[in-house]
């Protein structure tokens, strides 16, 4: 609940599946619950189908790639996650020039660059 509180905006609305770990978010944040045994959406169209394809292809990272996450290094790991998802239809080639371009402004990038033209 803590979590929510910290990192939720005042006046959002929170989706939800009917797993009763979210049921302490009644009375404190707006919550609607999405009933899987009933619907497989709300009635104005809200689901939870993103996140939980965000959750299964972190755990298939785990099995596939990573093998043991460190909860030191989560957030590193659910960033990863969530670039491959949001360039899932992007050209490898376009995904390539988008990581060295990022890299190419990280201040630890120009250190090594500075360290190597020594």
């Amino acid at each position: 609940m803590a979590l929510a509180i910290r990192n939720v905006m005042l006046g959002s609305t929170i989706y939800a599946d009917e797993h009763h770990a979210y049921d302490a978010l009644h009375g404190t944040l707006l919550t609607h619950r999405v009933i899987h045994a009933k619907h497989y959406s709300g009635p104005n169209g809200e689901n939870t189908n993103q996140a939980e394809s965000f959750f299964a292809r972190l755990r298939r990272m785990q099995y596939g790639q990573v093998h043991r996450m460190s909860n030191l290094y989560m957030d590193r790991y659910a960033n990863e996650a969530a670039y491959r998802e949001d360039t899932r239809h992007i050209s490898k080639g376009q995904i390539f020039s988008d990581i060295v371009a990022r890299c190419a402004k990280t201040n630890s990038i120009a250190r090594l660059l500075r360290v190597l033209a020594r």
